[in-house]
């Protein structure tokens, strides 16, 4: 499944960069859906197998807390430095912003604020400037919405936000049966379907309002329950064929669902690659529950995630790059991945080995 969660990495890259000659595959809003069915599978496999009473809740909220702040900290600081550097330089950042009075000081206080917390970095997702203040807007994009979310120093940490509320619930779902799964998700579906029908489709309803993307991260626990139900039955040559039909379908994306508006969750595509998504995670996992290559490889997605636009940015700036948007995109993809490579070989294995010791502590399963 690694090479899976790199896949979408690279395709949030993709849409942030513009791609390769056009090529971005599925798009940003469809790969992040995806990360939200894998985390669910996860999820249900960690809280099933690992964490799987009630008594080691705390055990698994440090340990998700940890994952998710310690790498998060790490880029948010890697960010703030080289955004302090170029100010000092005399250039313009992100951080120049908050030196702009279009909006009050505690309202860019609490901007601010969201960068330390992560939680709440889908609010300016539903902002915009107005008279000298923020209000709200069911539009990110138009009418001078889209502009808030410059004061987030990481502006793809908003999907942190929906993962950590996921977390905080998950412990009280997905070690639930199926059909108690199942029934949470279809009114977390018949939710969205209602703001559907009242004309709310468009971003950020699409895909970064928690109460609709639960579906999707129920669906991944529900994944997994289909893989525990019957581990053999996943491993076998059929299965083989559907885990190569998962990224096959992302690759191709732009050949069989041509047209498909980005901002509209209910079109037979969009739903047909979510679903394969989910019936296809059981046979990607028993392919490649056991290799260490995989594992590795799926480490360096979250630090591209959380590194590739600021690569972006500083590359872009080298006049080799100034007139070659694709090799442009290469090299921040190449960039990225070097970067990633190293934050996984020299910081992340520690902060994994302070993970297993919590978890050992608290006498999970390892």
């Amino acid at each position: 499944m690694g090479w899976l969660r790199l896949l979408l990495a690279a395709i949030v890259l993709f849409e942030h960069t513009g791609g390769l000659g056009g090529y971005a595959m599925t798009g940003g809003a469809i790969a992040v859906q995806c990360f939200f069915i894998i985390s669910g599978f996860y999820m249900g496999l960690v809280l099933n197998e690992r964490y799987d009473r009630l008594a080691l809740n705390r055990a698994f909220y440090a340990n998700r807390l940890i994952r998710i702040f310690a790498m998060y900290y790490l880029f948010l600081a890697l960010h703030l430095t080289v955004f302090a550097l170029v100010e000092w330089q005399g250039g313009d950042s992100p951080l120049g912003i908050y030196g702009d009075d279009r909006i009050g000081l505690g309202e860019r206080i609490a901007l601010g604020l969201l960068n330390v917390t992560a939680v709440g970095q889908e609010l300016p997702l539903w902002l915009r400037i107005e008279n000298g203040g923020l209000v709200w807007t069911n539009q990110f994009l138009g009418s001078g919405a889209g502009e808030v979310i410059n004061y987030m120093m990481i502006p793809m940490a908003w999907s942190l936000s929906l993962e950590l509320t996921f977390y905080a619930l998950a412990p009280f779902i997905a070690r639930r049966p199926a059909r108690v799964i199942a029934v949470v998700m279809a009114a977390s579906l018949l939710l969205r379907a209602l703001a559907a029908w009242g004309g709310l489709t468009g971003d950020p309803w699409s895909y970064r309002f928690f109460p609709f993307e639960l579906a999707l991260f129920l669906a991944g626990v529900l994944s997994y329950k289909a893989w525990a139900s019957d581990r053999l039955l996943w491993q076998g040559k059929a299965a083989r064929l559907l885990a190569v039909a998962v990224p096959l379908a992302i690759l191709t994306w732009p050949r069989w669902a041509a047209g498909v508006p980005e901002d509209s969750f209910f079109t037979l595509p969009r739903l047909a690659l979510l679903a394969l998504i989910a019936v296809g995670l059981p046979a990607i996992h028993g392919w490649s529950q056991h290799s260490s290559t995989d594992r590795a490889v799926g480490e360096l997605s979250f630090p591209v995630y959380l590194g590739h636009l600021l690569v972006f940015a500083m590359l872009g700036v080298l006049p080799v790059f100034k007139d070659n948007a694709d090799l442009l995109t290469l090299a921040t993809l190449l960039v990225t991945c070097a970067l990633a490579w190293v934050v996984v070989r020299f910081v992340d294995v520690r902060i994994e080995a302070v993970r297993r010791g919590i978890a050992a502590r608290a006498g999970a399963v390892s």
